[in-house]
């Protein structure tokens, strides 16, 4: 698996809505952050290299508490290899999770997959983040898809000012941060999300008052080398949709 040297310049989803899940390449634990903080109280640890983490005696799990996640953000969490969490309400419900549910938490974190949709009463949580070498492959579970929508709606903009920021040149240095995508923009193209997309950035195109950021078809992958070699030969073909800021009118459509 190739480093993460192209992680601002496309991302790779996947969306299975059958199982509430989303294999994705390019998004990372601090950009979903970024977007859902608000929904996120504690996590628990299902696997991690994460060294200042609390103990739970019940589930014999660690666990970070939500006001020190953002420490986790900052540590290298790329580095950890394989990172896999499932958020929960407070330690209360945490101890109340039966033998059968503790043991579904170890396959999720040992198997990154699922044995029944890990969504828990007790726990109340929306989401299950597992990822191999942070944003290379991430399998993201939603209680709300409306959740996802809204994070990818933020990434791509953001990605997009950091790439031209990076590329040096001085009218994108005056440039303002693009606006979020609202997630209603985003889900016109949740149809293609389903067979697989590719969003390009590197291929986006701001001209005439307008961004316009491609989106290719390229189906189900679960190797990121193999997929960036044959989105070479895809490029050159007509994306299947394209989203679109205004600078104008300052918004945001999808247009297929």
């Amino acid at each position: 698996m190739k480093s993460q040297t192209g992680s601002h310049e496309w991302i790779y989803v996947h969306i299975n809505p059958n199982q509430d899940y989303v294999m994705s390449n390019g998004i990372e634990l601090k950009e979903f952050y970024s977007a859902l903080s608000g929904h996120l109280h504690h996590l628990l640890l299902l696997k991690h290299q994460y060294e200042n983490a609390s103990f739970n005696m019940h589930t014999h799990l660690e666990y970070v508490r939500a006001d020190e996640i953002v420490d986790v953000i900052k540590d290298n969490v790329s580095s950890y290899g394989d990172f896999c969490w499932i958020d929960f309400d407070d330690e209360a419900g945490l101890d109340e999770m039966s033998g059968q549910e503790i043991a579904e938490l170890l396959y999720i974190g040992h198997m990154k997959s699922h044995l029944r949709v890990p969504f828990y009463k007790k726990l109340n949580n929306r989401f299950v983040y597992l990822s191999t070498e942070d944003g290379l492959m991430n399998r993201t579970y939603y209680r709300e898809w409306g959740d996802f929508f809204t994070m990818l709606g933020g990434v791509i903009p953001s990605k997009w000012s950091t790439l031209r920021s990076g590329k040096g040149l001085r009218k994108w240095k005056k440039e303002k941060a693009l606006p979020a995508i609202p997630k209603e923009v985003v889900m016109t193209i949740s149809h293609l999300m389903r067979e697989g997309v590719m969003i390009s950035l590197k291929n986006a195109v701001s001209a005439k008052g307008k961004v316009e950021v491609p989106v290719w078809v390229v189906g189900d992958w679960d190797n990121m080398d193999d997929l960036e070699e044959d989105f070479a030969s895809r490029v050159k073909r007509e994306p299947a949709s394209w989203l679109v800021y205004d600078l104008k009118s300052k918004e945001w459509t999808g247009l297929l």
